[in-house]
């Protein structure tokens, strides 16, 4: 069993506490895992509903962020994570800027709204102190043609944008992606939460047993900062425990790259289809189309 960690991280607070805590947890299992950035501002307190059900691992400040204070600026959060991280021997990617401002507007966003975002993301990693980042991801996994474009071998090793089942290369709109795309194989804690007779107590169950399910390149498991991070710790520590066992493992999503012969990897068309409560379509891996 082969399952590599998709880590997104998307406030102050995951930056702060979340991102330590998992970092922690993978040393203590010696797991290497891939962690993406958000460079923009926090701005959680403009979705007042999503911000007011999870102020139990934003904190009551983060109602905030946006309206009554200022956004904080996750790019200076950022820098010592992000040095910890590499320091640490994982893998550090993008989640963009504003994690809400791509979930909520980029699959319509116009071409100059996109060209200004990937450039002021460009100008934040390198005042972060970064070096080239290894991918891109985007938060709920949304994707727009135009950024599609921009993903050249030069800027990323790889994109991690979409749901599906195993590597490719993404079409969208007639434009066509240079880099591969590691699609998230597997349901997020919050959507199988979300299913009959599933809770807390039984989730790993469910979890492991979608994992056992052979695929090509093996699963993808998307964690996050704010949850797996810190109140659903255990919960990660006990599915690293379950992965590992049995000759099983747990990577980053660029060690799958060392597996692919790029030039036979297929490409696909991505749709958008919908998980969990089906309130945000997501990019999904669709049918392939010809090289």
């Amino acid at each position: 069993m082969r399952v590599a960690l998709r880590v997104e991280v998307r406030t102050l607070r995951g930056l702060h506490e979340g991102v330590a805590n998992l970092m922690h947890l993978f040393s203590d299992y010696q797991v290497r895992a891939s962690f993406f950035f958000p460079l923009g501002r926090d701005l959680s307190g403009r979705s007042p509903v999503s911000a007011w059900q999870n102020r139990g691992s934003l904190g009551m400040r983060a109602l905030l962020y946006g309206t009554l204070l200022p956004g904080p600026c996750l790019a200076r959060a950022a820098a010592a994570p992000m040095a910890l991280a590499r320091k640490n021997g994982h893998e550090v990617g993008l989640l963009g800027l504003s994690p809400r401002s791509w979930s909520r507007r980029l699959a319509h966003a116009d071409t100059p709204w996109v060209e200004q975002q990937c450039a002021r993301l460009s100008e934040a990693f390198v005042a972060a102190g970064g070096v080239a980042p290894t991918s891109l991801a985007t938060p709920d996994w949304q994707i727009n043609p135009r950024l599609l474009g921009r993903l050249t071998p030069g800027r990323y090793r790889y994109s991690t944008l979409t749901r599906g089942k195993l590597p490719y290369f993404p079409v969208l709109q007639g434009v066509r992606s240079r880099i591969p795309e590691i699609p998230t194989t597997l349901p997020t804690v919050d959507e199988l939460l979300q299913e009959s007779g599933v809770s807390m107590g039984n989730v790993h169950e469910y979890l492991y047993a979608l994992s056992q399910r052979v695929l090509p390149a093996g699963h993808v498991f998307a964690a996050s900062a704010e949850r797996e991070g810190l109140g659903r710790l255990p919960l990660m520590e006990k599915m690293l425990v379950m992965w590992k066992g049995q000759d099983g493992s747990v990577r980053a999503l660029g060690d799958l790259l060392q597996e692919i012969d790029l030039a036979t990897l297929p490409y696909h068309q991505v749709g958008w289809g919908a998980v969990g409560d089906g309130s945000t379509p997501v990019a999904m891996q669709s049918l392939q189309v010809p090289a």
